[in-house]
């Protein structure tokens, strides 16, 4: 693809230099949405600090299909010397329902560590498809956070009413 039919695209896609960012499009809004898990992995920052990154794919009907969302929760208990076990504990809660709802089930060898993790949501999570749950609150100063639930997909129905009356037999 030549460089202008890259600007084409950008610009057919609403792109506006003055306001726009250059970063890609703004988060998605609060909200819920049909995800798809398309990769988890497990981070260390040069500053040491660790994490485990999920990235979603919107997959429903609308503006936002095909979009992506990176989550990313903290392994370390402790940072600066600050007790943050409470971190660790949503990070192992999300986990947890990923590998629920994705119809596995957790092992104990999952907790060694922050790859073990990561290698366990490789099982039979990623490709699976959840509820994404963004919700935003505001903090000190008007800061806001995002924060992130999943949860199982709602049974899709098929449309169709069979009667026993129906049936060939």
């Amino acid at each position: 693809m030549s460089l202008l039919s890259i600007a084409q695209k950008i610009k057919e896609d609403g792109f506006d230099p003055r306001k726009d960012s250059v970063n890609g499009p703004a988060a998605l809004p609060a909200g819920d949405y049909t995800v798809v898990l398309k990769r988890v992995q497990f981070n260390i920052a040069p500053s040491g600090w660790e994490s485990l990154g999920f990235t979603f794919k919107v997959r429903e009907e609308g503006e936002f299909n095909g979009r992506t969302e990176y989550v990313s929760f903290g392994t370390l208990s402790e940072l600066n010397g600050k007790d943050i076990s409470w971190s660790v504990e949503r990070t192992i809660k999300f986990f947890t329902k990923a590998i629920e709802l994705a119809g596995d089930k957790v092992m104990k060898n999952d907790f060694e560590d922050g790859r073990a993790l990561a290698d366990a949501l490789e099982r039979k999570a990623v490709g699976s498809y959840f509820t994404l749950k963004i919700l935003e609150t505001k903090g000190k100063e008007d800061k806001v956070y995002r924060n992130y639930d999943i949860e199982e997909l709602p049974q899709v129905q098929n449309g169709f009413d069979i009667d026993e009356d129906d049936l060939p037999f």
